[in-house]
């Protein structure tokens, strides 16, 4: 099992960001869904991690139930490769591979550490078993243990394989795999098991159908937490599993030429085999065989998790900083980066707001302004929930340019927040105005609404790098940038000289100003979001639009 968990870690950190680009293939149709699973969990070599990942991605709304699903039986046909490593005799290996793991784990580059590590975690696996089978054969001696493995026992009795025991295997090899949480690891025991002759070849079987039963507790598991679409995908994970493991007991009773329909096909595929690879196709046919049955009824298995677990459109509520994404920091970067750009938009809509009040305070506007306090404790919750998600993230591996832009994700959280708070200090001065009865001259006037409207203009600008921040996107917005800026010097220029010609009241002059001086620090919190923005990993279109986000995006469910 330690063996295992190096080689899926080792793994999973050399694909790195690649899981973003495997990402964007998932919504193609299920049958580029069903590849992107197995080949996924055949790289980091779990189906449960891959799984979860899969939970993750659905709870942030980043793919559908139906795309899900076809993922998660990928995963299922992914899993199978370990069986298949562990059937190999290729113990000659362990020590070669526990050598060249050590000295490349030992080496500065990442990319080097990260592959030793999978190949240490090889040959971990391979001694572990080795060490198992030779102890296993010696409890084989021993009557009483050899007993308690005959409890259910499976070969058929003219033809047919004993129900009550065949069920109880399954119960056995569910029980373990809920224990392990790792179907690989458990049909690695099942084939050590039977290599020193302790079970047959119909009990592993039955030992791998209850296994693959086991492996979805944790699916379910990370779906509590979870909105109902995420629970109707590990739903589906389940249903998948118990639909198989239900056909090939019941094709256990179909008897073709002496054998059970699943045996006599298992025959076909491996001929004179040795036992443990039997049992690793025995392991890729009941997968493989139950993906190509539920393949053409995704859409009905889709509706019937959705029936089992409903839920309305209006009250799934999606979580763009989901937990379970930190299992792959690339894609855990990219949901920050649109939660920021969530925040930013609503800090965004308060300060425009406050601008607002003078000339432009529609029905729409004051609502905005009667919740501006509510508002203001929402973007303070925003950025204190990234802060959180980025300091769990610090404490996973992270390749250095990961690592460089968290602290570029907490500035701009900083900044978005920093927004926010002078939208109340804008609104105060717009009070002041509204008391006073001030009133600005018609070329200030003039002049305020045309910054209003580059302001508004720019804010939609750098709100869009945080989703598209290609090149030539952010030159644009630094141009947009040095022209707001030349056109506040010259309004302030403009300003000054009418009122030291007498033209514009000092008090209204005074006022102008300021709401001048506030809108330049916006543009100045602004530009350094812009400033970091071609570092950022940008948000991958998700696979549907999001109908609700959640406003605590950490809180619990």
């Amino acid at each position: 099992m330690y063996g295992m968990k190096l080689m899926s870690d080792g793994l999973h950190h050399s694909a790195g960001d690649r899981m973003r680009s495997i990402l964007k293939v998932f919504s193609a149709n299920r049958f580029v869904a069903i590849l992107s699973g197995a080949v996924v969990t055949s790289v980091i070599q779990s189906s449960s991690a891959s799984t979860v990942m899969v939970i993750g991605f659905v709870n942030a709304g980043l793919l559908t139930l139906v795309q899900s699903i076809g993922i998660i039986f990928g995963a299922n046909i992914g899993t199978t490769i370990t069986a298949q490593l562990v059937a190999f005799n290729i113990q000659w290996l362990v020590m070669p591979a526990l050598f060249l793991g050590m000295l490349l784990w030992l080496q500065k580059g990442r990319a080097l550490s990260f592959w030793g590590l999978t190949i240490m975690g090889f040959g971990f696996l391979f001694l572990g078993l080795n060490m198992m089978s030779g102890e296993l054969k010696e409890l084989s001696k021993l009557p009483s243990f050899m007993k308690a493995f005959q409890l259910f026992s499976c070969p058929p009795e003219h033809g047919i394989i004993p129900p009550g025991a065949a069920l109880g295997a399954i119960g056995v090899g569910m029980a373990a795999t809920f224990l392990v949480q790792s179907s690989s690891a458990a049909s690695g025991v099942i084939i050590a098991l039977a290599f020193n002759g302790m079970i047959d070849l119909y009990t592993a079987v039955a030992l791998v159908m209850g296994s693959n039963i086991g492996t979805t507790i944790t699916a379910q598991l990370a779906a509590l937490p979870a909105n109902r679409v995420a629970k109707q995908a590990a739903m589906a994970h389940t249903l998948f599993n118990l639909i198989g493991v239900i056909l090939t007991f019941a094709s256990f009773y179909v008897v073709i030429q002496g054998k059970p329909l699943f045996f006599f096909c298992l025959e076909k595929l491996c001929g004179n085999a040795p036992l443990p690879r039997q049992i690793a196709n025995a392991h890729t046919l009941f997968n493989l065989a139950t993906t190509l049955i539920l393949i053409p009824i995704i859409p009905m298995l889709a509706r019937l998790c959705e029936a089992i677990l409903p839920a309305k459109a209006d009250e799934i509520q999606y979580r763009r900083l989901e937990p379970h994404l930190l299992q792959n920091p690339a894609i855990a970067l990219t949901q920050t980066t649109a939660a920021l750009r969530s925040m930013l938009k609503n800090a965004c809509a308060m300060a425009d707001a406050a601008l607002r009040i003078y000339g432009h305070n529609d029905e729409k506007n004051r609502k905005i302004l009667r919740q501006l306090s509510e508002r203001e404790e929402d973007v303070d919750h925003r950025q204190a929930d990234i802060a959180e998600y980025l300091a769990q993230m610090m404490q996973k591996e992270l390749s250095p340019a990961q690592a460089e832009i968290v602290p570029l994700l907490l500035h701009c959280s900083n900044d978005a927040e920093r927004i926010g708070d002078h939208a109340s200090r804008i609104q105060d001065i717009m009070h002041h105005i509204q008391d006073k009865g001030i009133r600005f001259s018609e070329a200030a006037t003039r002049e305020y609404d045309l910054l209003l409207q580059e302001w508004e203009e720019h804010v939609q600008r750098v709100i869009s790098l945080l989703e598209d921040n290609r090149p030539e996107k952010i030159q644009q917005a630094i141009m947009a940038r040095s022209r707001l800026h030349e056109h506040f010097t010259a309004s302030e220029q403009e300003h000054m000289a009418r009122i030291a010609q007498g033209t514009c009241h000092p008090e209204v002059g005074m006022a102008f100003l300021e709401l001048l001086t506030e809108m330049r620090k916006l543009l100045r919190h602004l530009s350094n979001i812009t400033d970091r923005a071609g570092q950022l990993y940008v948000r991958p279109r998700p696979a549907a639009p999001l109908p609700g986000d959640v406003t605590r995006e950490l809180s619990p469910a």
